[in-house]
């Protein structure tokens, strides 16, 4: 089931940057609890897209990048990387950081960023 669920996570990925954020949202559970790093927890996909529209917001010039999916059983670990420059500051931000999907009968239900990569590993049990 594990590969079934970094399927899950990497076509909600895929959609998202393609811009395709209704497709993307479409492999959350309805009932999603997404915490973020600020702010937050949000509840079910309209709180995950009103997350998403919130931070990609704050900066011109988005990107987001995925550098690694990872298999951790009943977890996927996304290790990823994003950057702008802050509307308000306009400074350029580029940040590495990582989020613990839970994946339930094929949908998204939790989610969880953390700051800290090597600290999400060891939340998903991969080192510690």
């Amino acid at each position: 089931m594990s590969q079934e669920n970094v399927e899950v996570v990497q076509a909600s990925m895929d959609a998202f940057l393609a811009v395709e954020f209704e497709r993307a949202l479409s492999y959350y559970c309805e009932d999603v609890v997404f915490q973020p790093l600020v702010g937050g927890p949000y509840h079910g996909r309209s709180g995950v897209a009103q997350q998403m529209q919130t931070w990609v917001d704050e900066f011109n010039d988005y990107w987001f990048e995925v550098d690694e999916l990872i298999d951790a059983e009943d977890q996927v670990v996304l290790l990823w990387r994003d950057g702008g420059v802050g509307k308000s500051s306009g400074v350029r931000v580029e940040q590495e950081a990582a989020t613990i999907y839970t994946v339930d009968d094929g949908c998204i239900s939790h989610a969880r960023v953390y700051a800290d990569r090597a600290r999400a590993l060891e939340a998903a049990g991969l080192r510690g």
